[in-house]
C-alpha cells in the first residue's frame, strides 16, 4: 500500500494561500471530480479560500499505483496541502469525500477546524460488495456503473429538468481510470470508524439528503451523535449528490456553520 499523490485547484495563486486562516478544503465523491462543486463555488468562495481536490485517478489527479486505505488517502490530503503552505483549515466532503473528513478529524485534529460530512456514513457498506464492484470495474471499466448511480445520485425530477448537468456528472464517471476506481473501492470497503467518533473533538456538521439511499439521514446521525461537538441537518428531497442537486442550500449551511470558525 502507499499513499496517493493528489492534485488540487485553487481559486487564487497557490503562491497566495500559505498562511491563510480561511481556507476550506472541498472532497468529491467516487467517481466525480472537482466540477461536482461548481454550483456552489461562488457562494463559498465569497467567504472562504477554498482548494478543491481529485481522488486518484480522477480529474487531474495521477492514476493510483498501487493499493491504500482511507487513511492513506488522508495523509495524500494532508502532503498536498502542506505543499500549499496550509496549515490549518475547514473542510467539507461528498460520500467518501465527506469519510475522508472524518479520517482527517481522527488522525491530524491539530490541523482541522471543522469538517462537513456530507451524505456518507461512519461506515459505507460491506467489503464483499465493494470488491464485487471493484471486480466489475476493472473487467468493463467505470462507465458500466452509470445508469445505477444516476439513479441513486439524483431525484428523478433533478435528471429530468436538469439533463445536461447530469449528463456532464455521468461522464465523470466514465472518465475515471478503471484501476484507481477500483482501488477506492477496495478502501472503501475497509472503512468503519463508528468506534472512533468519540474521539472527534473538532465541530462538526453533516449535511444528509432526506431522500439518499446509500447513505440516509440515519448514517449522518450516527456521525453527530458520536462525536463530541456535532450538528445534523437534512435537506428535503435531496437524493446523493446533494452537492450538486442543492449546491446553494449546501453552500449556505457550510458558510453559516463556519462563520465563526475562522
Amino acid at each position: 500500500m502507499t499513499v496517493p499523490v493528489l492534485a488540487a485547484t485553487t481559486e487564487i495563486p497557490t503562491v497566495d494561500l500559505a498562511g491563510r486562516s480561511d481556507v476550506l478544503v472541498l472532497g468529491p465523491s467516487l467517481g466525480s471530480t472537482t466540477a461536482s462543486w461548481d454550483g456552489a463555488l461562488a457562494e463559498l468562495s465569497a467567504n472562504n479560500t477554498v482548494v478543491r481536490w481529485d481522488l486518484p485517478g480522477h480529474g487531474r489527479s495521477p492514476v493510483a499505483s498501487d493499493s491504500f486505505t482511507l487513511a492513506e488517502l488522508a495523509q495524500g490530503i494532508i502532503d498536498l496541502l502542506d505543499s500549499l503552505g496550509i496549515e490549518k483549515f475547514a473542510y467539507a466532503g461528498v460520500s467518501v469525500g465527506g469519510a475522508l473528513s472524518i479520517e482527517l478529524a481522527l488522525r491530524f485534529p491539530d490541523r482541522v477546524k471543522a469538517i462537513i460530512p456530507i451524505c456518507t456514513g461512519a461506515k459505507l457498506g460491506e467489503p464483499a460488495a465493494w470488491d464485487e464492484r471493484a471486480d466489475l470495474v476493472r473487467a468493463e471499466g467505470p462507465a458500466v456503473l452509470i445508469p445505477v448511480m444516476e439513479e441513486r445520485w439524483f431525484s428523478p425530477e433533478f435528471r429530468e429538468s436538469e439533463r445536461g448537468l447530469v449528463d456532464d456528472v455521468m461522464n465523470m464517471i466514465a472518465a475515471a481510470d478503471k484501476n484507481s476506481y477500483a482501488y477506492l473501492c477496495e478502501a472503501i470497503g475497509r472503512f468503519d470508524v463508528r468506534d472512533e467518533l468519540k474521539n472527534i473533538s473538532a465541530p462538526v456538521l453533516v449535511i444528509s439528503g432526506e431522500l439518499d439511499p446509500g447513505t440516509p439521514p440515519a448514517a449522518g446521525a450516527v456521525i453527530a451523535d458520536g462525536v463530541q461537538n456535532g450538528t445534523l441537518e437534512v435537506i428535503a428531497g435531496a437524493y446523493h449528490q446533494a452537492a450538486v442537486e442543492h449546491p446553494l442550500v449546501v453552500a449556505r449551511l457550510i458558510n453559516t456553520f463556519l462563520a465563526d470558525k475562522k
